[in-house]
This record gives C-alpha cells, sequence and structure tokens, in this order.
C-alpha cells in the first residue's frame, strides 16, 4: 500500500482556515482538492458497487455484505490477507488430543445491550450456523459436540481430526452474536437491524440505513480491545454506486475515502492522478461461469466442456481486468492444495468445441444467462460473441446482486457469471460451491457428484498432510472433468482510496477490516 503526505506551510494553513470560514468544509472524508487535506472529523466514506443483502452472517454471500458484517461481528477468530486465522474473541486454545478443541474466551466482552458475552452465545452461534448456514453446514459438519465447560471456556469435538478448526471459526458464518438476540429475530420479535445494534461485540454498530443507498456504522467505544485494535475512525459510511466510472470520480472530488470495488476500467482516469491512490493485492479470486447442471441444456457434460474450449480467456481477462491478471483453468484458487494449473487442458480452439457439439447432437443450443456488476456484464458480451461462433445462442440479463442468489436458487438462468475466492484447504469450500449443501446458496452450478463428496470426506478425515494432497488433488480432478464451471481468470484485488488515507487493507480475495482506515 503507498502512502503519501503534504508538507503544509503556515501560509497554506491561514489561507485554508479562511477558506473554510467562507465557504464550509467539503464532503466525505475531508478533502476538497488534491493539494489540500481539511482537518479531519473522523468520518470514512467509502463507495461500493451494491448494497447490503441481509445482515444474518447465516445468509449472507455477498462479498460486500460480508464486509460491512465483518467490522461489526466478531468471532472467535479472524484472518490474516492470506486466510490464516488470528485469535480474537478467543484468548487460549489446547488440543487435548486429535479429536478435541477446548477454548478460552476474553473476560468482559460486551454485547451493546450491556450483557457481557459467554461460552452460552458461542454455542448458540455455532449450533444456529451448522443449521441455517450452507456455509456452517460445511465448516462445523465434523462437529459432533460443542460443550459449556463454563462461561469463558468451552470445548469442541470431531468427528475426525478436523485441522481446519480455528479457519473455520474465522468464517462469516461463525460471527458470534447474543443468544438471547438470535432468539428474538428467529422468533420475528425483532429485525436484523435491531440485532447490529444490540447482539454484536464488534468495532462498530449499525447506524442509520437508508436501503439502496447508504449505511453508516459508529464506532463503538466500548470495544473490548480498544486499546489495542480498536477503529482509528469515528464513524463508516457506505454508499451505494452501482457505476464505477462514478465510484472514482467521487474519490477524485473529495465525495468519498476509498472505492473498494475499484473497477480498472477506470484506471487510466486516475493512474496519474496526484488525488488517488491505487491498491492492489495478490489474490486467489477466479472469475468463472457456474453452468447449472441440474436443469436446462447444461444438464448434458459435452455441452459444459464445449463452452470449455470455445471461449478465449486472455479476451475475457482484457475485458474484464485490462488484462490486469491471468487467464485461469482450474475451478479452484491458484493457492489451494490440490490444485493443478490445467488439469483438464484446455484451451480456445473453438473447432474442438464444434466437434463436441456435432458428436453429442447439440444443434440449435439456446441458453440465458445472468450477470450483477459492470465486469461481469463485460465479460458475458464476450462471452456471448463466442458461443455464438460456436452455434450456441446466449442471452444475458443483468439482475440485482441481492436478488441473485434466490433467482439462481430457482433454476431461473443455465449459466451465471461470478467470482470467487478460496480458503487454502478444499474442506472449508468445497460444500458451498460443489455439493448439495451449497445448492440455493453459492453453488450456483447446482453441482453434486457423490463420488466427489466421497473422496473429499475421505481426505477431510485425517492429519496425514501427503494423504489429504492426494485426495484433494483427485478431488480437484474428478469436478474440473465434469466441467460444471467454465473458469475465465484469476484476477488481482484492487481498491483506491484518496491520496493521505492509510490503513486500507486487502486481502486474498477483497478489502476488509475497516477500522484501521484514517488520514495520516
Amino acid at each position: 500500500m503507498k502512502k503519501s503526505s503534504k508538507r503544509w506551510t503556515a501560509l497554506l494553513l491561514v489561507l485554508m482556515m479562511l477558506l473554510s470560514v467562507l465557504t464550509g468544509c467539503g464532503g466525505g472524508g475531508g478533502s476538497t482538492d488534491g493539494d489540500v487535506t481539511e482537518e479531519w472529523d473522523g468520518t470514512i466514506t467509502i463507495v461500493q458497487s451494491s448494497d447490503i443483502i441481509n445482515w444474518d452472517p447465516c445468509a449472507s454471500t455477498d462479498v460486500n455484505t460480508k464486509n460491512c458484517l465483518k467490522n461489526m461481528v466478531n468471532r472467535c477468530f479472524e484472518t490474516d490477507d492470506y486466510y490464516n486465522p488470528i485469535p480474537n474473541l478467543v484468548k487460549n486454545w489446547t488440543n487435548p488430543d486429535e479429536l478435541t478443541w477446548e477454548f478460552e474466551l476474553h473476560q468482559g466482552v460486551m454485547f451493546m445491550d450491556g450483557t457481557e458475552l459467554t461460552s452460552e452465545d458461542v454455542k448458540a452461534t455455532y449450533e444456529r450456523a451448522r443449521e441455517k448456514s450452507s456455509s456452517g453446514k460445511t465448516l462445523f459438519g465434523p462437529v459432533q459436540n460443542i460443550e459449556i465447560i463454563d462461561d469463558y471456556n468451552f470445548r469442541i469435538t470431531t468427528a475426525y481430526p478436523y485441522a481446519s478448526m480455528t479457519t473455520a471459526m474465522s468464517n462469516t458464518a461463525s460471527s458470534v452474536i447474543s443468544k438471547e438476540w438470535l432468539a428474538k429475530v428467529d422468533a420475528g420479535e425483532c429485525t436484523w437491524d435491531d440485532v447490529m445494534r444490540n447482539g454484536i461485540t464488534g468495532r462498530y454498530y449499525l447506524g442509520e440505513r437508508v436501503i439502496g443507498d447508504s449505511v453508516e456504522l459508529i464506532k463503538n467505544e466500548n470495544y473490548f480491545n480498544n486499546d489495542v485494535d480498536g477503529a482509528k475512525n469515528e464513524k463508516l459510511i457506505f454508499r451505494v454506486i452501482p457505476e464505477a466510472t462514478t465510484r472514482t470520480i467521487m474519490l477524485q472530488t473529495g465525495e468519498a475515502d476509498v472505492n473498494v470495488n475499484f473497477d480498472t476500467a477506470t484506471m487510466a482516469d486516475v493512474e496519474n492522478d496526484e488525488r488517488v491512490t491505487i491498491l492492489q493485492h495478490e489474490s486467489s479470486d477466479i472469475y468463472y461461469l457456474a453452468l447449472n447442471c441440474e436443469v436446462g441444456p447444461f444438464t448434458n457434460p459435452a455441452l459444459r466442456k464445449a463452452v470449455n474450449y470455445a471461449i478465449n480467456r486472455e479476451d475475457c481477462l482484457q475485458v474484464g481486468t485490462e488484462g490486469l491478471g491471468k487467464v485461469h483453468y482450474n475451478v479452484w484458487g491458484p493457492r489451494v492444495i490440490g490444485s493443478s494449473e490445467n488439469p483438464e487442458g484446455y484451451s480456445y480452439d473453438p473447432e474442438k468445441a464444434k466437434s463436441i457439439l456435432e458428436e453429442a447432437g447439440l444443434k440449435d443450443v439456446a441458453v440465458k444467462a445472468c450477470v450483477y456488476n459492470d465486469e461481469g456484464e463485460r465479460v458475458v458480451q464476450v462471452v456471448q460473441s463466442y458461443l455464438q461462433a460456436v452455434g450456441i445462442n446466449m442471452t444475458y440479463q443483468r439482475i440485482d446482486n441481492t436478488i441473485l442468489t434466490e433467482v439462481v436458487g430457482n433454476n431461473e438462468y443455465d449459466l451465471v457469471v461470478d467470482h470467487t475466492a478460496s480458503y487454502k484447504d478444499p474442506e472449508l469450500f468445497f460444500g458451498r460451491y460443489f455439493s448439495k449443501d451449497g445448492i440455493g446458496a453459492k453453488n450456483y452450478a447446482h453441482y453434486n457428484n457423490e463420488e466427489v463428496n466421497k473422496v473429499i470426506a475421505e481426505a477431510s478425515s485425517t492429519l496425514d498432510e501427503a494423504t489429504r494432497l492426494a485426495g484433494y488433488t483427485k478431488a480437484n480432478e474428478m469436478i474440473n472433468a465434469d466441467a460444471p464451471w467454465v473458469p475465465l481468470y484469476n484476477n488481482i484485488i484492487w481498491a483506491a482510496c484518496r491520496t493521505g488515507v492509510t490503513g486500507v487493507n486487502l486481502s486474498d480475495e477483497t478489502t476488509y477490516y475497516y477500522h484501521t482506515i484514517c488520514y495520516e
């Protein structure tokens, strides 16, 4: 991350003070042009491409939603920018044996309603996640029992050795919420907005919210660890700005301080602009096409394979990210255990695509696709032209991200343009994307193969690294052979901020942890 600071002269300060008196202060985070930074009022304005879908951590799959949640709801473990677990609510933990985990919570962690967090809240959260969340079903699948030792200590036992227990506890679905407030919201006695103002322990709580426009998060002055890693700003304001160009312009004019969904299509507008700093991070994030394997034309595996050969991924990369990234041929990210570069040997080969279609007797194939953001729309237009060239007629529709999971779960589309990042350990994401537990959530391909499920289960049930690697490699090869996805490219994670802003964190997948953002 680049940082810059301005040298102010005494004369400039005097002139600025006079200007403030005459004209009043500017917007967002406190800058009016590229040369002069006003006195910062503690507010950080963040522009993002989509609105919040659902505050329920068990129902949240959208990245922007999860990022807001992570700043309000604590987990027993957080993660660094490569998804390695870091203790948060947990103070100490041990493994008495291969199947047992014992955890000690920090004492004095307070919910916003003034009650203290205890082991009962953790247990209620995890049991609910296991019941209501596709992620939770996967993450806590090996868990046999969650036992309360006392108010600040609890024990988890698993059916088999579970090496990724602490990583599972860092997932958004594992966000610890007050047992009392969970009971209220599930009974319909309050809203999730109420929960985000009362039943959480994070660095912020929910302020005003205007659906479709903005969300305000206010600093929690009673956060249990404020002296160490509390919020460095007083307030976060998230503005919902779907248009990429508008988000960039708002940075340039000072209406916003951070753009967490920076689109590389606007790179040329800001790369030489002193008012804006561009940030980047290597990524496990991949853009892909999810092909509906449950109903419609893509139930035919020959069609899925033909599409993998029909598309020029280089062109998708170029229009998607201005060529900033690399072509990718695997349904798993590049750093996932068992992943390889190109298991099926796919390439851009339209003649082979036509041959596969002809051999399968597939003629006059028509499919319908959906997208939900600017990058996806640019990509789908390229895909459309390449499919047309081999005899596949594709239409597409842009839909709002808030209904994406619902319409895909209802089989309303044959193809979805999406992107995702992956944990290093496949058992932590496999269920969400490639098993029946994820159908209706993030398994947009509606893919389920019992043989693959068995291989994953066997690889997950041992701590022997060689056995795990062999199993995951086999599972990865099987999924790629079934072709539920068309992987396109591995992109770079981008963000942009006003020059003078510091503390913008980027991870393997996205921007995250906004409590460190402030002006120098």
